[in-house]
């Protein structure tokens, strides 16, 4: 299960016994091709027409919408609630795009905080605000695989 910003902030508080500051983003940059999170399934379609693919996950986002390079989860009310980018087609508006160079979002955003996570480790940036969400990024010989914006739920 995904850690909220601020249950991240207070543990890496504890551990470290120190002021972190996480790096953070704009909200509108926790967005993917044009798709912000809480959008509403007829607004996808609309932006990016018919999916190539509909399945029914079983789980908390229950509706997953396969395009070329990008996968969108629907949760509640078939809203966007989760966003994966493997395609340099579909970036965040600020231009992070999978196949660019870690050293280019780092000169767009700063340093990531780096997480390890079950199903992996990830560079993370968060909100400004309280937004539940942040933009998470897979890498590998230094160049961004994948982008992909959550939230907690």
């Amino acid at each position: 299960m995904p850690i909220s910003a601020s249950a991240l902030l207070a543990s890496l508080l504890a551990a470290s016994c120190s002021a972190v500051e996480l790096p953070t983003i704009l909200d509108e940059d926790i967005s993917i091709g044009g798709v912000a999170l809480d959008a509403e399934e007829s607004l996808v379609v609309s932006l990016l027409g018919q999916p190539q693919r509909v399945t029914e996950t079983g789980d908390f986002l229950n509706i997953q919408l396969d395009y070329p390079g990008l996968t969108i989860w629907l949760g509640e009310g078939r809203r966007v609630g989760e966003i994966l980018s493997t395609s340099q087609e579909h970036c965040t508006p600020s231009g992070i795009c999978p196949g660019m160079a870690l050293s280019q979002v780092q000169a767009l955003h700063g340093p990531p905080l780096i997480v390890a996570r079950e199903d992996g480790q990830f560079m993370e940036y968060f909100p400004k605000s309280d937004f539940p969400c942040w933009l998470q990024l897979t890498i590998a010989d230094d160049v961004v695989q994948s982008v992909r914006a959550e939230c907690q739920p």
